[in-house]
This record gives structure tokens, sequence and C-alpha cells, in this order.
């Protein structure tokens, strides 16, 4: 700081006025006024000692503001500046919220570990304040890392704290979202009544609060658990009961009709299985992904080739199937790649 006499309060207001007009900028897009507005007034300010406090508040926003446009070197540098001052004024409750943003920053740059180190230095500050909805916010976040840093004991293990917090009394959404992860957890380690008693939590809370699309997902993470335990009907049951609730979501009601397609298939109903797989890859063309629309034609095409003989539409299908999947780098590639080389050898048995 190059000393000055002390700021005016006029002054004081218009670095203030100064710092929401630029974040306000940014937040519309406009990242090149934003800038310009939120240096002059970081200009102004750090001239001041006295200013540091606005001066930290800047310095998030310009960290922020880089953020938004990708700029994870340039973000990272101003989020250190600002915690470094909120360290140094003793401002915990701003700082914690720093710590989040920077948290996010190494989240979405893939940087796992930084980030989880970031998270755990906000939630012991947030702790230290008494901020119990910001504690479950950031276990949240950090059980989510925890999960897809392959660490699930851990994940589950923090999921649990979540679960059983107070503070998400008042946000059914996300307690909604944390009973469903937990679930989804206990599933892949076939911890399945655990995961059901979980996912029924998650439809009451879902259902409270009028969340059809939550309800449907939630309700299809349920049928895959009877579908894997042979309970064929009941999983049927749940899947349709699931496709109801999404009626205004193509993509969705895609994802489910090849789950159900899959059902009928492991119930010899063949035909209808050819039928409901041929409705999702219709609905799956416009917007669907290249391997969700891979996966589905793949099972189409075995089954038009195992169980209706007909052998070059179901080549055909196969063979689009496995350059698609090729393209995205899929590992199901190869199982598809075999499942051609039986069906030309079944081709070639029909022909001689």
């Amino acid at each position: 700081h190059s000393e000055k006499s002390q700021a005016s309060e006029k002054l004081i207001n218009h670095l203030r006025n100064l710092k929401i007009e630029g974040a306000s900028l940014g937040k519309s897009g406009d990242y090149t006024n934003a800038k310009a507005t939120l240096d002059n007034a970081l200009e102004q300010a750090s001239q001041y000692p006295e200013l540091a406090s606005l001066e930290s508040r800047i310095l998030h926003e310009l960290g922020v503001l880089e953020a938004a446009q990708r700029h994870p070197k340039a973000a990272r540098d101003f989020f250190r500046q600002a915690l470094k001052l909120e360290s140094k004024l003793g401002e915990e409750i701003a700082q914690s919220i720093t710590l989040l943003h920077l948290a996010s920053l190494e989240t979405e740059q893939q940087l796992f570990s930084q980030a989880i180190a970031v998270y755990q230095q906000a939630l012991a500050l947030q702790r230290k304040n008494h901020d119990d909805y910001g504690c479950a916010l950031t276990l949240h976040h950090l059980a989510d890392l925890y999960a897809r840093t392959g660490d699930v004991a851990t994940a589950i293990e923090v999921y649990e704290q979540v679960r059983v917090s107070e503070a998400y009394g008042n946000n059914p959404s996300a307690k909604a979202a944390a009973l469903h992860q937990l679930a989804m957890l206990k599933s892949s380690q076939e911890e399945f009544e655990d995961a059901l008693v979980l996912y029924q939590e998650a439809l009451e809370v879902e259902e409270s609060i009028n969340n059809p699309s939550g309800k449907a997902a939630t309700l299809c993470q349920i049928a895959k658990i009877y579908e894997r335990q042979q309970d064929l009907d009941i999983a049927l049951t749940l899947y349709q009961n699931s496709l109801t609730l999404i009626a205004d979501n193509p993509l969705e009601q895609a994802a489910t009709l090849h789950h159900i397609g899959g059902v009928k298939a492991k119930q010899g109903n063949f035909d209808e299985a050819i039928e409901i797989y041929q409705q999702s890859l219709e609905l799956k063309a416009n917007q669907g992904t290249p391997q969700s629309i891979a996966v589905t034609m793949a099972k189409l095409g075995k089954l038009q080739a195992e169980w209706q003989g007909e052998f070059p539409t179901a080549l055909k299908n196969l063979r689009q199937a496995v350059v698609m999947l090729q393209q995205v780098g899929s590992s199901e590639a190869q199982a598809v790649s075999e499942v051609i080389t039986r069906v030309e050898e079944l081709a070639k048995g029909s022909a001689g």
C-alpha cells in the first residue's frame, strides 16, 4: 500500500458501487467492462490501508470473473491474494467463501486432491463460525469428490453426515440429491437393503417438493436394484412408473425405455423389447449422446439377429454401434465387435 490520507466516506461508497457494478457486469457476460470497472476499483482501494477489507472483496470478484472466463491461473491468483488479506484481517466468513470458490475452480480443472484440501480448509472455518448450512453444503461437495476419486468408504461416511444434518432441512432438494447419491454408492457396494431405505427417503422428499424428474430418477435406480436381483416384474413396474413422470423430457424417456427394453428381453418378450429399443432410438436421434445411441443400437442389433434372424439389418446396426463407440473411446466397442463376429457366423450358417 502506498500511504494516503484517510479515504472519505464518499470515496468508500463510490468504490463499493464500482465493485457491485463490476460483479453485475460479469454476471451478465460483459467481461471487458466488468474487468475495467473492478481494476479501477482495485487500483483506488489498494492505496488506502484501511480499505484492505474492501480490497479483498474486489480481488475476490476479479477471481470470480476470471473463473467465469475459464482463466484458471488468473482466477487462482486473485483468490489467493484475497485469501491472504482476509486471513490477515481475521475475516473468516469471507475467507471461507473465497475458499469455496477456489475449491470449485480446482474441481472444474479436475484437480480433485487440491479441491478436497481447499474444501476442508473452508469446512474448518465454517465449523468454527457455527455455519451449519455452509458445513452441510461443503460436506456435500467433499462427499461428491471422494466418490469421484474412488474413495467410496469416505464418500459414504461424509454423505451420512450430510444426511443427518438438520441444516439441510430447509433445503429439501439438496437433501434429496444427497440421499440419492448416498443410495447409489451403497448400491455400488451391493448394500441393496440400505440403498432401498435411502432411495425411499429420497422419494418422500422429492414427493414433498413436487420434483417429478428427481422422483423418476430415483424410481429408475430402485428398479435397477430389483432388476439386478432378478425381480423383473417389480423392476418393470417401477421403470414404467418413472416413465409417466417424464413425459416432457425425451432424453430421460429414451433412457428409461432402454431399461424397459432390457427387462422385456430378460423376460423373453423379444418382439416387445425390439419395439421398445426402436422407440428409445427415435427419441435419442436428435439429442442423445453417441455412446447412449450406440449402446441401444447394439442391444437392438443383437436381438434382431438372435431372435428375428434379420441379419443384414442387425449387422448394419451393430457395425454402426461399434464405430460410434470407438469414436468416443468406449471400452464397450470390443464386446460389440465380438457380437458381430458371432452374428456373422450365424448369418453364414443360415445362408448355408
